[in-house]
């Protein structure tokens, strides 16, 4: 695991065209590994590339290294191919490189490490761009294509690492890259200046939606999404699992060499007829995830909140490994919001090397500067990834599993059964309730559940709708009230308390592909899914739990959010996810898959979730830190929010916080504070 880095400086001599010295790139460079250092502490280094071109190229690499694969020096970056002159810089774990590595055997001679850096750099040379759908695992990577004088850098078809990139504005044509938006700050050469539309995306979902960022001209690369590179500018190419891209509707026009090679292989049984089958065949998929996910050559162990996810996890470790895990959970003194009698029970049935993280407010408040430091961009998450991604990697941990995933992949989120819900209701019961929804919008005075409630009677409640409702912080109207009047007319023309922002759609409408005629949509719970898998998963829980762990050089692998298991799992029929033997049961298709292994009292508990108890705490020690941004005019400015009705919500949320919800005033709190902290 590694951090990544680079530019790509271009200039034609023409008038006006600033020309970006090989110096200045250089020193550029060196500043963004400096910033991502948390990423990579055991090894750094930058590759500055001769030019060969007719058109004047600058290229240099940086990149910081967490070894956990071949920890030794041969797995220096950024890595170069001699033989063709192409380098590569990369972040994240191929768990299939040594099947790789036999394919390509000795073909183009020696190999010079036990690295997956080296695996994926000559499977460069022997497949090209394609190799990109055959990489099981995590990535976001750039490659200097020496043959060709072009630039490659693509991203995972999850998004498990991060990837953003920029044009420099005053070098035209020269493209600057790198893992973390802050580390493209520190290189000099990006403005400091917010994105109003990445404000306003924020706002609405409590994470900026990619492809925007929360800084202007910042994109985020996105997931199973590649741009080549060029004199001549930047295209883009994907290699999305057909499942996901066939979300967006229409025929399927893959090649069947595409077919054949989807995502490191497809392996689900077109031979399964059945429930019983499919579980079967569920438990082998799993299995066989968490054991390519067990690959490390440095110590190893899994965040275990007590939930049903993080639970299987460890039950499937002990199917497929021998080795004892160490498990880590993060508890509290309050009963109705700890997990840890659950936790406690899976470790003792499993023998797991268990340790416990006792939080408090006086210890939140004692790391809450530090993590929301390590912010890369604001998010209403993620500050309990941090706290448990200390105490793991303090305990001497390198790599840790998580559960995430499970809830998007087997229907876990409250979303798939409001999707049902509204399928179920009949046309003439939607018109009456649509005629009444006026008199009680008004009645119900601005509760959130309430308002999200008439939101969707008013929908044409397909899966996309419950999804944007679902996942929706403040309603457009509300987003509208908090930015100021000025800026909230710079969205592309449109009323801003009209609808959707140009964030929407789980990703999918920034694309220029609209989702709202997918062919799945017959299948609401599938078609949740994958809204789920790209939206909030890939946006918020993904992007933070990377950030946030990263920020202690910790590794997070997430066996769930595996081509082979997404593939399965999305190939069933979606009612099977919540029928069967188990059907009274939440994530009724994970439950039957490992009901030998877990007691039937542990799969029954409701959902409960791993977040701190930011309601009560924002009331006491931490209302007066959180007061003192949302009753100061000068700090909410430096955000773009309208300090009035910052003040309404917040002194509404400590008046009654469940008629707010502690999600909004502490949304408020972050981006003022990260508008702070990152100048």
């Amino acid at each position: 695991m590694c951090s990544i880095a680079g530019i790509l400086g271009i200039s034609h001599f023409e008038s006006g065209n600033a020309e970006l010295k090989s110096e200045t790139l250089a020193a550029a460079v060196e500043r963004m590994n400096v910033a991502l250092r948390h990423r990579g502490p055991d090894d750094h280094g930058i590759a500055q590339l001769p030019n060969r071109s007719i058109a004047e190229f600058q290229m240099c690499l940086g990149n910081t290294r967490l070894a956990v694969i071949d920890t030794t020096p041969a797995g220096h970056q950024p890595m170069h191919d001699p033989q063709t002159g192409n380098w590569i810089t990369y972040s994240g774990e191929t768990y299939n490189f040594r099947e790789l590595r036999r394919e390509i055997g000795d073909e183009f001679g020696p190999w010079h490490s036990h690295t997956d850096t080296e695996v994926v750099l000559r499977a460069y040379r022997k497949w090209g761009v394609e190799i990109f759908r055959r990489l099981r695992g995590m990535f976001a990577l750039a490659i200097w294509d020496a043959g060709k004088q072009e630039l490659i850098v693509a991203r995972d078809p999850f998004g498990i690492k991060p990837l953003y990139y920029a044009e420099i504005p005053q070098f035209r044509n020269s493209f600057i890259f790198a893992s973390e938006v802050r580390a493209l700050l520190a290189s000099g050469l990006v403005p400091r200046k917010l994105c109003s539309e990445g404000v306003d995306s924020y706002l609405t979902y409590g994470s900026v939606q990619a492809p925007l960022t929360i800084i202007e001209g910042v994109r985020c690369v996105m997931p199973g999404e590649g741009l080549r590179v060029t004199a001549k500018g930047i295209e883009k190419f994907d290699f999305r699992i057909a499942e996901i891209r066939n979300l967006e509707g229409g025929r399927d026009d893959s090649s069947s060499s595409e077919k054949a090679q989807l995502a490191a292989g497809e392996i689900c049984n077109p031979s399964i007829r059945n429930r019983d089958q499919a579980v079967a065949q569920l438990r082998a998929v799993l299995e066989e995830s968490v054991r390519h996910h067990l690959v490390s050559d440095v110590p190893l162990g899994v965040f275990l909140s007590g939930g049903m996810d993080s639970s299987a996890l460890v039950a499937l470790m002990s199917r497929v490994s021998e080795d004892k895990p160490k498990t880590f959970s993060v508890v509290f003194d309050d009963e109705k919001l700890t997990e840890s009698p659950h936790s406690r029970l899976v470790a003792e049935t499993f023998h797991t090397d268990h340790s416990e993280v006792h939080l408090d407010e006086d210890r939140l408040l004692e790391m809450l500067p530090a993590a929301l430091s390590s912010l890369d961009q604001p998010t209403i998450d993620g500050i309990n990834t941090y706290v448990v991604s200390k105490a793991v990697k303090d305990a001497g941990i390198t790599v840790a599993l998580s559960g995430l995933g499970g809830d998007e992949l087997f229907a876990g989120y409250p979303s798939f059964s409001r999707a049902l819900k509204l399928q179920s209701v009949s046309a003439f019961t939607k018109a009456a309730l649509r005629l009444t929804s006026g008199l009680g919008k008004l009645a119900l005075n601005g509760s959130v559940k309430r308002t999200k409630f008439w939101q969707l009677i008013e929908s044409d409640g397909k899966p996309q709708d419950v999804y944007r409702i679902s996942r929706q912080l403040f309603a457009p109207k509300g987003v509208a009230r908090l930015l100021d009047c000025e800026i909230a007319q710079l969205r592309n023309g449109r009323d801003p308390s009209s609808g959707w922002t140009n964030a929407d759609s789980a990703g999918e409408e920034l694309r220029g592909r609209p989702i709202a005629h997918s062919r799945t949509s017959l299948d609401p719970i599938n078609t949740i899914s994958k809204l789920e898998l790209q939206g909030y998963m890939a946006n918020t829980l993904l992007r933070d739990t990377d950030v946030m762990s990263m920020a202690h050089s910790l590794e997070v692998r997430v066996p769930f959010v595996d081509v082979n298991v997404v593939n399965y799992v999305l190939s069933l029929p979606g009612e099977w996810k919540l029928n069967g033997a188990n059907a009274e049961l939440p994530k009724a298709l994970l439950a039957d898959a490992v009901s030998d292994l877990l007691p039937r009292d542990f799969l029954s508990r409701p959902k409960m979730g791993f977040t701190l108890p930011f309601e009560k705490w924002m009331q006491s020690r931490l209302r007066n830190e959180i007061s003192g941004v949302l009753e100061e005019k000068g700090r909410l400015a430096k955000a773009e929010l309208d300090s009035v009705e910052a003040g309404k919500i917040w002194r509404r949320f400590l008046r009654s916080p469940p008629s707010v919800g502690w999600s909004r005033p502490w949304a408020l709190y972050v981006l003022a504070t990260w508008c702070e902290i990152n100048l």
